[in-house]
């Protein structure tokens, strides 16, 4: 049986997904959970009904959103990934021969094992290798038990601050204070930071004034991922500025191998937005506290 999925995406529009074949549709402790086989873009990855990632084009949102940020930092030896998820973005890091550790966090145990039933060529093994750990708990209770200065890079794969959904604590002063905490001497944040374009720029300025209250340095970096039907952001965060541009860019990339998308031209391409956007972006926006009447970024799409 066929079923259609309307995903709400602003004022008077949505999206509208036919869904062919349903392997998972449940709701776990934490989040409506789907994985279903999708007309367009094949097999597919939905939390509360809002689509994650996709076979056909996963690979133009993982690979931007983990290599830059290990590229910057140059030769990351510990790192820490909140939303496991998938497996995708454990597959990329392993990538950097740099690596001999990364601690894997996830809240909710239901999508990871689902995610390695009907999802295995996201993941690729990267479960299984012995650099992997995989934690099921919060990221801050995680972040509880770590030590300072732990991790040459934190990435935060987390879901957005839907009202009432795992992640609405982690886009706060207080939450980016204690990854700033575990995060070393010239060590990178990546942080999946929500739409970036002309409609709706208010998530992406919250959370950019929001980690400008912790961090010296950030710098956004724009993506095309087809399912996500817009401009996605990666914000990029350091206590210390770091060169977005190292003049070895290409030997540190071509370190790297079985590359899909990533690119010292797409690098470049990834970190340089529009000047309109950039300009629009840099407007002052919501600083978040953690407090629990200041915790919440609003998912509501309106116009800027």
């Amino acid at each position: 049986m066929t079923i259609i999925l309307q995903e709400p995406w602003g004022e008077g529009f949505s999206i509208l997904c036919r869904l062919d074949r349903v392997h998972v549709w449940k709701q776990t402790a934490y989040q409506d959970l789907l994985i279903a086989d999708t007309t367009t873009y094949g097999r597919s990855l939905f939390l509360d009904e809002l689509i994650q990632s996709t076979e056909a084009d996963e690979a133009l949102y993982h690979e931007p959103f983990v290599h830059p940020a290990l590229v910057i930092q140059g030769a990351p030896r510990d790192v820490l990934v909140g939303g496991a998820g998938e497996g995708a973005t454990l597959r990329e890091i392993l990538r950097h021969p740099s690596i001999r550790r990364v601690v894997a966090v996830d809240l909710d145990a239901e999508v990871v094992e689902a995610c390695k039933v009907h999802l295995p060529q996201w993941s690729a093994g990267a479960f299984d290798d012995p650099r992997v750990e995989l934690r099921i708990e919060s990221i801050q209770e995680t972040l509880s038990k770590t030590a300072d200065a732990s991790y040459d890079a934190v990435l935060l794969d987390i879901t957005d601050p839907v009202e009432d959904g795992p992640a609405v604590e982690l886009f706060t002063t207080s939450f980016f204070a204690e990854v700033s905490r575990v995060l070393r001497d010239g060590g990178i944040v990546a942080l999946q930071s929500g739409e970036i374009d002309p409609y709706d720029l208010q998530m992406a300025r919250t959370v950019r004034s929001t980690l400008l209250e912790v961090f010296g340095w950030v710098k956004f970096m724009h993506l095309h991922v087809p399912s996500f039907h817009g401009i996605w952001s990666v914000a990029l965060a350091a206590k210390a500025p770091l060169d977005h541009d190292p003049p070895d860019l290409a030997a540190r990339v071509a370190a790297l191998a079985g590359l899909k998308v990533y690119t010292p031209v797409a690098h470049r391409a990834l970190l340089e937005l529009p000047p309109y956007l950039q300009a629009e972006l840099e407007k002052p926006g919501r600083v978040i506290t953690g407090a629990d009447a200041e915790r919440h970024v609003s998912f509501r799409r309106t116009p800027t």
